[in-house]
């Protein structure tokens, strides 16, 4: 029985999150016993499971950042790290398990209370700006396991001195696939997309880094053609939204629906959709991709990260070089060519990465320590 304790930032619907629950939902109980402390108490702390304690930080995550950052902020450093202390005289773990690069900074506590690590990174390159220099070396070599959501990522660890790498794909339950024809009829008269209009989906944060500005010049590109694109995920109320909003306005392109991110209707948008079309300038490994790939969809996405990794000949196009006009040219080759996808292909390649196997190669993993 191993007994651990997870540490996440916001226990929110982010990629990496919702991954993380999909595992603490599914896990053995009678392998590992654990416990979860979250910086914040988002949405998805509700759906915890009962028999996993949660434990919350006494500040909110961006002053927890700000005491981690400043020796001004020393007494906050002391009470936010007394905290922790406290938790784990309670719980007693044998690992934490450091769960995206944001909780690499509680490795050198986990040291210092003679604690073992397990961390797993979601992220690449640009995200590990997020954290200093000595957090990131301190975490690789210190941790008894790493594990990466891509292979690309296990090879980043490795370089970086991480003794035990793990290769374990961003999971999915596909049992919780809950479609309704009926609803999705409705969404489409909701959004008012044209009859024969082909759908593009996009799934994400609305951030630069998902490449959010570059999407309504997708949409111009293909202006000549019947679309509808819509873009899903999380917003705030930042200038580069601020810009967007203003491009979509000066393009004239009324065939654009951003939508919050979904829970009861989230499969009903995917099912909504005659492609996936990942624009993200930087994509570890987007569960996006197999999630739409699960309804038999055709992928479009940068010939780079997870999708590399993932999309192969009948499940959709790679892209060299992710300007408009590049994908202009492989969503076009989608709609043109729709006998060259296979969705059986992209469904039992979505298979692959469901809970029910999924879970027992990462508890294999976690149990070999």
């Amino acid at each position: 029985m191993k007994k651990i304790l997870f540490f996440t930032p916001y226990g929110s619907f982010t990629g990496s999150e919702v991954v993380l629950w999909t595992y603490l939902q599914n896990y053995d109980r009678q392998q590992i016993q654990s416990a979860l402390y979250s910086e914040q108490r988002g949405p998805l702390t509700a759906q915890l499971p009962a028999d996993i304690p949660l434990f919350t930080s006494p500040f909110n995550r961006g002053f927890a950042r700000k005491v981690y950052s400043k020796v001004t902020h020393a007494m906050g450093v002391k009470v936010y790290e007394n905290n922790i202390r406290r938790l784990q005289e309670q719980y007693k773990a044998d690992y934490w398990y450091l769960n995206t690069v944001l909780m690499f900074p509680l490795s050198k506590l986990a040291e210092q209370l003679g604690v073992k690590v397990i961390s797993q990174i979601h992220e690449l390159h640009s995200s590990f700006e997020s954290i200093a220099y000595d957090e990131m070396a301190h975490s690789m070599t210190y941790s008894d396991l790493v594990i990466g959501v891509t292979q690309q990522i296990c090879d980043l660890a490795t370089v970086m001195g991480a003794k035990r790498t793990a290769l374990l794909y961003p999971i999915v339950d596909l049992s919780k696939k809950n479609i309704s024809t009926e609803r999705v009829e409705a969404l489409r008269k909701t959004l008012k997309i044209r009859p024969g209009a082909f759908v593009w989906t996009m799934v994400g944060t609305r951030i630069y880094r998902k490449g959010v500005d570059i999407f309504p010049f997708i949409a111009q590109a293909l202006a000549d053609q019947p679309c509808h694109f819509i873009w899903m995920g999380n917003s705030k109320p930042t200038g580069l939204n601020y810009l967007v909003d203003s491009q979509i306005k000066a393009l004239n392109l009324p065939n654009m629906s951003f939508v919050d991110v979904q829970t009861d209707d989230y499969y009903n948008y995917l099912q909504l959709a005659d492609g996936l079309v990942m624009t993200s300038r930087e994509e570890p490994f987007g569960k996006i991709m197999t999630e739409a790939a699960s309804l038999g969809k055709p992928l479009v996405a940068p010939n780079a990260g997870g999708a590399r990794e993932f999309i192969v000949p009948g499940m959709g196009e790679l892209i060299d070089y992710p300007t408009p006009d590049q994908f202009r040219k492989a969503m076009l080759t989608v709609m043109t060519n729709p006998d060259s996808y296979e969705p059986n292909l992209l469904i039992e390649k979505s298979h692959q990465f469901d809970a029910s196997i999924q879970v027992k190669k990462w508890e294999q993993a976690i149990l070999a320590l």
